[in-house]
């Protein structure tokens, strides 16, 4: 766990650069995707604060009886809810779409810079294999490299958003409750970092 933990610190320095390359490439393609993962990370919140509202209503309705007073409010959380729901699928495939564009763009001018590289090389470069085979690992995993990259950190983004929302929604109800969300997460951490 220790090493895995270490050979991922060592790849931290990357990420600015990782980072500054997407954003060079397709600048308008990498807000876009920001924009996106903060919707995905808003929306579970959005759907358990509505889910809420929608008990609350339905708990007045019972009280009360089915006045049209009090079945308004239950009709409108529902179809805002299922307005939620259904809007929330639209950003997982824009997302989807925008990370196959990103991942040619950048695929394309990763190809572009090995491209000049092995251009500029003397000829006996190629008479050794070592070399050679450094050259294609690069022209095969340059371009994927940093997508990838981008990729894991927009997941831990985007579920970071989720649990600092959630945090805030639970946080009335005690002060332990997002301590206990947060320790109900470790172990999923674990397994990722392991994996």
């Amino acid at each position: 766990m220790a090493s895995r933990l270490q050979r991922a610190a060592s790849q931290l320095p990357y990420l600015p650069r990782a980072l500054t390359l997407v954003w060079a490439v397709a600048p308008a393609w990498a807000a876009a995707w920001g924009a996106l993962l903060v919707a995905q990370g808003l929306r579970p919140a959005a759907t358990v604060y509505l889910t809420k509202a929608r008990v609350d209503s339905l708990v007045r309705v019972v009280g009360a009886g089915l006045a049209w007073a009090t079945v308004r409010p239950v009709l409108m959380t529902a179809l805002l809810m299922g307005d939620v729901m259904l809007v929330s699928q639209l950003p997982g495939s824009v997302a989807g779409t925008i990370r196959m564009i990103q991942e040619e763009l950048v695929g394309d001018y990763m190809r572009s810079l090995v491209h000049r590289q092995s251009v500029s090389l003397d000829l006996a470069f190629y008479d050794l294999p070592d070399y050679y085979d450094h050259l294609h690992r690069a022209r095969d995993q340059a371009a994927y490299g940093p997508i990838s990259l981008l990729e894991n950190i927009g997941d831990l983004i985007q579920n970071g958003i989720t649990l600092v929302t959630m945090a805030a929604i639970l946080l009335p109800y005690g002060a332990w409750l997002p301590v206990a969300l947060l320790a109900s997460t470790l172990p999923a951490l674990y397994v990722v970092v392991r994996s």
